[in-house]
């Protein structure tokens, strides 16, 4: 490769040349990265805001937590563990946790093998 060969000197052209390539590319770099910063500190600023105005809105609400809701502990006591609050019930596991994946086939599977229970 010609490009490559060490040479005993540089013409005046070829130092132009690449000082040239070298400064345009400084220049890009610098401007891309400008734009990189400023993107990245304005997703951090609207990623704050976000999460500012949620915890704001999370305060005014009357229930705060799932478990302390009457409804859902209401729907615990009539279908999902009947008589009885309890969230670790089986019937509560199958119905309330996501599967993801590989686990999907296999759910979908076990559904279909067991018949289908009163409620």
């Amino acid at each position: 490769m010609k490009f490559f060969a060490e040479r005993e000197g540089m013409t005046r052209r070829q130092f132009f040349k690449g000082a040239g390539m070298l400064t345009i590319s400084a220049i890009f770099l610098g401007a891309f990265s400008k734009l990189g910063f400023d993107a990245f500190a304005a997703s951090t600023d609207y990623i704050e805001k976000r999460a500012a105005g949620l915890y704001a809105l999370d305060e005014k609400m009357a229930i705060r937590k799932s478990h302390e809701n009457p409804e859902i502990a209401q729907i615990y006591k009539d279908f999902l563990s009947p008589g009885e609050v309890k969230p670790v019930s089986e019937k509560a596991h199958h119905l309330l946790h996501t599967k993801y994946g590989k686990d999907i086939p296999n759910f979908i599977t076990e559904l279909k093998s067991k018949p289908h229970e009163a409620a």
